[in-house]
């Protein structure tokens, strides 16, 4: 008996010890996984903040020019008009006297035809006015549409006019303007969302609907495109050039083959006559 109740107790105790180091082994393993999913996720925030930076800097840079002017490249900004938290249906106007119109897609085509509505003074103001959106700090009322007047009620609560703007199109956060909507300037492939909303939900506007940033995408895309297209031509004119230079090569290489001929048969000639002497 005494023997028997040893053994157990040896057992026993190495079970213990293995148990021990089953757990050790588990915590060590739970922790590294933990940091090494915690350093993923610092190296994605960084490379993700990164690329916003790129990003901003680069729009900032491109809107810190005096363009648009008048007869030159022209600018495409998204934008989208939200009314007690509902979207409104785009403006269709692709034809106005300045050269700020809309298509009905979203999209704010920036290609000023007088000073009026160049450079600086291409603003949200203009585009309103040419478009025949009524706009103010204030008041917003689309084309034949109802007039919203800020102390107007979105439900049970008073709401006012607001402009948010997006630095590019897929920007996580945007800015609320504290301005006269009228005198926000137009940005390149930006976003803009005039809201009517109460105070309260300001911080909450959100950037214009996915489409309406896949139609930007879209027109800037056909820009860039057309913008490129000449170099094509270009390119086939000189291969003309140089099929044209061979041909004449292939003239002169003929000419010299005839005078060539022509030697011989001069030479043939005279030996002839000399025989004949």
């Amino acid at each position: 008996m005494g023997k028997a109740s040893s053994s157990k107790k040896v057992a026993r105790a190495a079970g213990i010890g293995g148990g021990r180091v089953n757990r050790r082994s588990r915590s060590w393993g739970y922790t590294l996984a933990i940091a090494v999913v915690v350093v993923i996720g610092v190296a994605l925030t960084y490379t993700s903040r990164q690329s916003y930076q790129a990003k901003l800097a680069n729009t900032t840079a491109r809107n810190a020019q005096v363009a648009p002017r008048v007869g030159g490249t022209a600018w495409n900004e998204g934008y989208a008009i939200d009314v007690c938290g509902k979207w409104q249906k785009p403006i269709d106007r692709p034809h106005t006297k300045t050269g700020i119109s809309t298509a009905g897609n979203g999209v704010i085509h920036v290609a000023p035809k007088v000073a009026a509505a160049a450079g600086k003074n291409a603003t949200l103001g203009v585009f309103a006015s040419s478009v025949g959106l009524t706009l103010s700090g204030n008041q917003v009322r689309l084309p034949g549409g109802k007039d919203y007047v800020s102390g107007t009620n979105c439900g049970s609560r008073p709401a006012e006019v607001f402009v948010k703007q997006y630095a590019f199109a897929g920007a996580p956060t945007g800015t609320v303007l504290n301005q006269d909507p009228r005198t926000v300037r137009l940005q390149d492939q930006a976003l803009v969302t005039i809201a009517f909303v109460p105070q309260a939900d300001k911080a909450k506007i959100p950037s214009p609907p996915a489409y309406v940033q896949k139609n930007l995408d879209k027109v800037v895309a056909a820009a860039t495109s057309t913008t490129t297209a000449p170099a094509s031509t270009t390119t086939k004119s000189t291969s003309t050039t140089t099929k044209s230079t061979s041909t004449t090569t292939k003239s002169t290489s003929t000419t010299t083959k005839g005078a060539s001929k022509s030697k011989s048969s001069s030479s043939s000639t005279t030996g002839s006559s000399a025989s004949s002497s």
